[in-house]
C-alpha cells in the first residue's frame, strides 16, 4: 500500500528526517477493512493510530441511550481516539468505518519506539494534539455561534459527499439538531 499520502501530511505537520520516515515505513501495517468495521469499540484502550488511504469514518459515544457522533474523517486523515491512545486509558467513543477502507496503521508500542528514537516524533505528537486540541475549540465556537444551517454548509464544505456516505441521522447527531430539524433546513436549502 502506497504511504506516500501519510508521509505527505505528516511532513506538512513537521519536517521528518529521511532516518525517521525510513523507520516509520517499516512499522506501517496495510489494513483493508469492509464497511461498518469497528476499528474502536469503547470502553477498548486505543492501541493504533490509523490513517485513511482511502475510505471514510465517524466516532460517537452514547449517551442515556442516544448515539452522539463527534467526529468524522475522510481519505486522507489520520484518525484516533487521541486520549485512549496517548494516555492508554480506556475510550469513551467507537470509531466505525462508514465505507469499506484501506488504512495504514502504527501500534502504540512502535509510536513509542519512535518517541525515544527520534526527538521530531515528539515534536510530531504535540503538533497533532494541538490540531486535535483546535478542532474541538472549532467546533465548540460553531455550535455556540453558527446556526444549524451554517453548521451544515460548513460540514458539506468540508466533507461534500457525506449524504452518500452517512444517514441523516448522523449528520443531525452532528450537528447537534433533531433528524425533523435537518430535514427543514434542507428544504430551506433548496428554496435559496
Amino acid at each position: 500500500m502506497d504511504t506516500d499520502g501519510l508521509i505527505r501530511v505528516l511532513s506538512s505537520i513537521h519536517p521528518l528526517s529521511e532516518a525517521f520516515l525510513s523507520a516509520l515505513r517499516k512499522k506501517l501495517i496495510p489494513l483493508s477493512f469492509p464497511k461498518n468495521h469497528l476499528l474502536l469499540e469503547a470502553p477498548k484502550v486505543e492501541d493504533h493510530v490509523y490513517f485513511l488511504v482511502k475510505g471514510f469514518a465517524m466516532s460517537y459515544t452514547y449517551h442515556d441511550g442516544e448515539r452522539l457522533v463527534e467526529k468524522f474523517w475522510k481519505t486522507g486523515q489520520l484518525v484516533v481516539s487521541s486520549q485512549s491512545f496517548f494516555e492508554q486509558i480506556p475510550a469513551l467513543e467507537n470509531i466505525q468505518l462508514m465505507e469499506k477502507s484501506e488504512v495504514l496503521c502504527v501500534s502504540y508500542a512502535s509510536v513509542q519506539e519512535l518517541f525515544s528514537q527520534f526527538p521530531e516524533a515528539s515534536h510530531l505528537h504535540r503538533k497533532l494534539l494541538n490540531r486535535h486540541y483546535e478542532h474541538i475549540q472549532r467546533r465548540l465556537q460553531d455550535m455556540l455561534r453558527l446556526t444549524a444551517l451554517q453548521r451544515f454548509q460548513k460540514l458539506l464544505a468540508h466533507f461534500p459527499a457525506i449524504e452518500q456516505t452517512v444517514t441523516q441521522d448522523s449528520i443531525a447527531s452532528y450537528l447537534g439538531i433533531s433528524p425533523q430539524s435537518l430535514s427543514r433546513i434542507k428544504r430551506q436549502q433548496d428554496k435559496s
